[in-house]
């Protein structure tokens, strides 16, 4: 089953767009989990069994994890194993945001598509479609590229404009791919952006969109141009960030819209996975209660 069926046979049987992020920053670990022999892999196979209900997709974030070298490494593949193992029907996108030459993207699709078995993972499209090409010749995966971030600076890059077409760099994102099949690219599109999350998805109705950037994890200020507002004061923001309520009306049914720390970090104590699973359901009913309007 290639990515795009996994992801559309899970989301409609779940009724939901819910993607649970796996960012083990070992410094907000429970203690209980510290004194695991191998805490990465103990914290998010916590979080996994306890979200499996509710989760459509699972997120994992390499960098939390190569910061223990080959310790780190081995937890990440010990995890990923436990996924394909114990829930196979729930799609993985690896969070790795590579991008490089062709015969490097070459090792790095080798060892996450053809190793590993993930179904997607996030690169970054700075360096052109020949360092994406390596990666859409698994054609069963999908990758996600990075068009418009949720990060507080990212609109000094992505939103400058190219004279020559009128396009702001993330346009130009989306531009260029429309020469790759929606079966195997997808882009990266930050829940802090509603206006235009809601412009590129009337433009590109057949991606499939991994939204971050939601609840806790969404940044309390954006840049527009060269001033700062209160993400408070803006559309589609709230003290935790981007909302459901703005989100789900513009994103369509083909998102992905991923929540971490306010999932995973619901608690710091012996309960940490059954506050996670709470959490879980909570943004699952929110969303199944919408999902026949999307």
């Amino acid at each position: 089953m290639n990515f795009q069926s996994k992801f559309l046979t899970r989301s409609r049987s779940l009724q939901s767009l819910l993607c649970v992020g796996l960012d083990p920053d070992y410094h907000k670990l429970p203690e209980i989990v510290k004194r695991s022999p191998e805490p990465l892999f103990h914290f998010c196979r916590e979080i996994i069994d306890a979200t499996a209900p509710y989760a459509v997709a699972y997120k994992p974030n390499i960098a939390f994890f190569e910061v223990f070298g080959s310790s780190g490494i081995l937890q990440f593949e010990k995890m990923i194993g436990h996924l394909k193992n114990n829930h196979p029907h729930i799609p993985i996108v690896a969070d790795i945001k590579r991008g490089d030459l062709d015969n490097t993207a070459r090792q790095y699709a080798r060892y996450y598509f053809g190793d590993l078995q993930v179904d997607s993972l996030t690169l970054s499209p700075y360096m052109g479609l020949d360092s994406l090409r390596p990666f859409l010749e698994y054609q069963d995966h999908l990758v996600f590229w990075l068009c418009l971030t949720s990060n507080p600076d990212a609109a000094q890059f992505q939103k400058k404009r190219f004279s020559e077409t009128g396009r702001t760099l993330y346009e130009e994102v989306a531009y260029v791919s429309k020469s790759v099949s929606p079966l195997n690219l997808g882009f990266v599109v930050g829940a802090t952006n509603p206006g235009e999350l809601d412009a590129l998805r009337r433009q590109n109705p057949d991606r499939i969109f991994l939204i971050p950037g939601f609840g806790a994890q969404g940044i309390k200020k954006i840049r527009s141009g060269f001033c700062l507002r209160s993400a408070s004061s803006s559309p589609g923001f709230g003290a935790q960030g981007a909302r459901l309520e703005d989100l789900l009306p513009v994103c369509g049914p083909l998102s992905l819209i991923n929540s971490s720390r306010g999932i995973h970090f619901a608690s710091n104590d012996a309960d940490f996975a059954s506050r996670a699973g709470q959490e879980a359901e909570k943004i699952h009913r929110q969303m199944q209660a919408q999902f026949n309007n999307l």
